[in-house]
């Protein structure tokens, strides 16, 4: 006979202690008096059935009667919350025919109560991917959605380890054969060398969502303008596939996967400049995520030359495979998110929000992307930095090595002026965010340390300085000023070919957008074709709109035979036009930022050019200056890109 998780702990602990008082019971199980008598009162039923039952001797229980018999009890399978939700989702996304509240009661040993609160949860989760709950003799989904099998694909993929889906172990959340799986695990490996580079988790997407081919329906609506890559790779995977399975694959299928690979994978690369077809929409979300974040934190994360690399490649993963239902049982960021940044997470919950798509709304992604914050705060002087004065008689050779020490555990430090203990006045307290010495003082606000701090001082340390850098005071400081040295001689020969390129003009315009980069194109020489390239332009628009919300700016960019040379141009219109923004609003635009690269160019202009677009893009103080500048303002701007790209390189 089955027993339930808590029958199975109660019955043990009379095996294992003989007499049990309810308190005994109470603290096993970790439940109240009122759930220790029901689960007696069960456990009673079931042990009657084989001449065993429990009485009660003054304050305590024991187990009476054919004792030897308790051998033929097993325990049954006890699922937590969020194995329940994920299990009673797959089930209802694969069901043939409708799901009974007395099936999944029976299946998950629970109580009505329990599965119809299930429910409630799958239901509203499920209404975020736009899939309808349908209650009608049962619980069922429709199998004609359209969106049914790429949430029955993320379902898997979060659901299955990436260890356990190369082992071809795929637990209880199999809809399709092994086989299958198997055979398009092979075919998308055979031609992934053909895609951009991609982790383990999309790869495992992909695969099922190949391997889901069939389920539910495609979009009837023409599908959308599809990449060549995208095209060509799922005409080979299928065309394998077919031969595998020896079935027929319709071309609606082959374009769906083609469309879902683009809009998760090709179109949102890192580096949009030399790719056709990109979703400026989401470029934009992310820059718009960092800029909202140092509008209303007062803290200037654009600085910050990682963090767009970062959330860009976790928010892209998170879209692709959303947490449907998050275990609030295995939460163990919380804590670390949260500390010192309780602020800092109230606002990413809050934009995230109102940014991205509902889907991808938890607890858990909120906290993920304040981390990413979080960690800039601790990455970098160049964010958030704080000062400290060091009060030391000690040599120089060791004050050196203290800060060293300071800076590593610390690298949010951003500058350390040493002073000996005599030369302390008051006004230090205002120029500097910490003060401490290396020998005792009788100021109270001066911390201790040693010249040499062992591991649990420095320890300590880390700490003090984290709570100083949460609650400093904002001092105006005048930032240190670096001299570059220059050793790689071929992008410094790039970057000054690239500014002799460099124009800037006004010019009288149609008031057609078309019509006006028709204009702007025959106003650059080293061009071979103008119409041929107006076109390219106009169509490359079309595809991935770059106007910049909010900033009457629009960049126009290609590579191609019929450019001559590299160049970077800004144009200054005369009569403002009307085009689409990044986030597919119409925006007026008074400025073109035109970016022409030659086909067969050079890799340092190639990398000095991504870096001029990467800052149209992801940095909005540089927008500005796109904006407003000048062409002398320009001109510095764009030499001080190039100079940050160049020492980057040397370190």
């Amino acid at each position: 006979m089955l027993l339930t998780k808590r029958e199975e702990q109660v019955l043990k602990a009379f095996q294992d202690f003989g007499k049990l008082s309810i308190n005994n019971i109470s603290d096993i199980l970790k439940v109240s008096k009122r759930t220790v008598y029901r689960t007696l009162a069960d456990l009673t039923e079931s042990l009657n059935q084989f001449n065993i039952s429990i009485i009660k001797e003054g304050n305590q229980y024991v187990l009476t009667g054919e004792l030897e018999r308790l051998g033929e009890f097993t325990s049954q399978t006890v699922f937590s919350r969020n194995e329940r939700l994920n299990l009673i989702a797959f089930r209802l996304l694969t069901a043939q025919a409708e799901v009974t509240n007395d099936d999944l009661q029976s299946d998950f040993a629970v109580s009505n109560v329990t599965i119809i609160q299930d429910i409630a949860d799958i239901e509203k989760r499920l209404s975020d991917f736009d899939l309808q709950l349908i209650r009608k003799g049962g619980y069922s989904i429709s199998p004609e959605s359209s969106e049914l099998r790429r949430v029955l694909a993320v379902l898997m993929t979060n659901n299955i380890s990436v260890s356990d889906f190369w082992q071809h172990d795929y637990g209880s959340f199999k809809a399709v054969s092994s086989s299958y799986l198997e055979n398009a695990t092979l075919v998308f490996q055979s031609h992934q060398s053909d895609l951009p580079e991609i982790d383990a988790k999309m790869s495992q997407f992909f695969i099922v969502l190949l391997a889901l081919t069939g389920y539910g329906t495609v979009p009837d609506s023409p599908s959308p303008l599809v990449s060549k890559t995208a095209l060509d790779f799922a005409k080979s995977v299928y065309a394998d596939l077919s031969e595998k399975n020896g079935l027929f694959y319709p071309i609606q299928e082959i374009l769906y996967y083609a469309a879902v690979l683009d809009e998760l994978v090709i179109k949102r690369q890192e580096t949009p400049l030399f790719n056709e077809n990109f979703d400026s929409e989401f470029f934009y979300n992310v820059s718009n995520l960092i800029d909202k974040v140092a509008l209303y934190t007062k803290i200037n994360f654009a600085k910050d030359q990682t963090l767009f690399k970062f959330l860009f490649n976790h928010i892209r993963l998170s879209l692709a495979i959303p947490i449907i239902f998050e275990d609030s049982a295995n939460i163990t960021l919380r804590h670390s998110a949260l500390n010192h940044s309780e602020y800092l997470h109230r606002v990413v919950t809050l934009l995230v929000k109102e940014i991205f798509p509902v889907y991808l709304q938890s607890e858990t992604e909120y906290e993920l992307i304040t981390l990413h914050f979080a960690s800039s705060l601790r990455r970098s002087p160049d964010i958030y930095p704080i000062a400290i004065l060091l009060l030391s008689d000690e040599r120089p050779l060791a004050c050196e090595l203290l800060i060293t020490r300071l800076k590593t555990l610390a690298p949010f430090v951003g500058t350390v002026k040493v002073k000996p203990a005599a030369d302390f006045t008051a006004l230090d307290r205002e120029r500097y965010d910490s003060i401490l010495s290396t020998q005792l003082t009788s100021a109270e606000d001066v911390k201790l340390v040693s010249i040499y701090p062992d591991g649990k001082e420095l320890l300590q340390l880390q700490e003090y300085l984290q709570e100083i850098q949460a609650n400093r005071d904002v001092k105006i400081r005048q930032e240190v000023q670096f001299e570059p040295s220059y050793d790689l001689q071929n992008y410094l020969l790039a970057s000054q070919t690239l500014l002799s390129e460099f124009s800037y003009r006004q010019i009288e315009n149609n008031p057609e957008f078309a019509e006006t980069v028709r204009m702007v194109v025959e106003k650059i020489d080293y061009v071979t074709d103008q119409n041929y390239l107006a076109d390219k332009l106009i169509e490359r628009f079309t595809i991935s709109p770059l106007a910049i919300p909010e900033t009457h700016l629009a960049l126009l960019h290609t590579y191609s035979s019929k450019v001559e040379r590299s160049c970077f141009k800004v144009f200054e219109l005369k009569r403002p036009v009307t085009a689409l923004s990044m986030n597919h609003q119409e925006e007026e635009i008074s400025r073109f930022l035109v970016m022409l690269t030659r086909l067969d160019e050079t890799k340092e202009v190639r990398d000095l050019m991504t870096a001029i677009s990467q800052s149209i893009i992801e940095n909005h103080l540089y927008t500005e200056i796109y904006k407003t500048g000048n062409k002398d303002i320009i001109y510095q701007l764009l030499n001080q890109i190039f100079t940050e790209k160049i020492k980057k390189l040397e370190n």
